[in-house]
């Protein structure tokens, strides 16, 4: 797997363009609703507003491979 260690930092994801994803983050980030354009435009899908619990387990799954725990994914939805 060919995924970054954001080491805690959610705002690691920011600094990127959807370019510098590799296949399998952007994989990831699709099954939590992004896409190119949104990702370039920072217009967050309809997940980024929810609540981890909320979350399908798909997206949990997703957002766990991309390196969110619970406490990360709140604490980042809130900024």
């Amino acid at each position: 797997m060919n995924i970054r260690d954001m080491k805690g930092n959610p705002g690691i994801w920011e600094k990127l363009s959807w370019s510098d994803l590799s296949s399998k983050e952007k994989e990831l980030w699709t099954l939590l609703g992004w896409q190119q354009d949104k990702w370039d435009s920072n217009e967050a899908p309809s997940s980024a507003d929810k609540d981890w619990n909320d979350l399908s387990h798909q997206e949990q799954g997703a957002a766990t491979n991309l390196g969110f725990s619970e406490d990360i994914w709140n604490a980042a939805e809130d900024e």
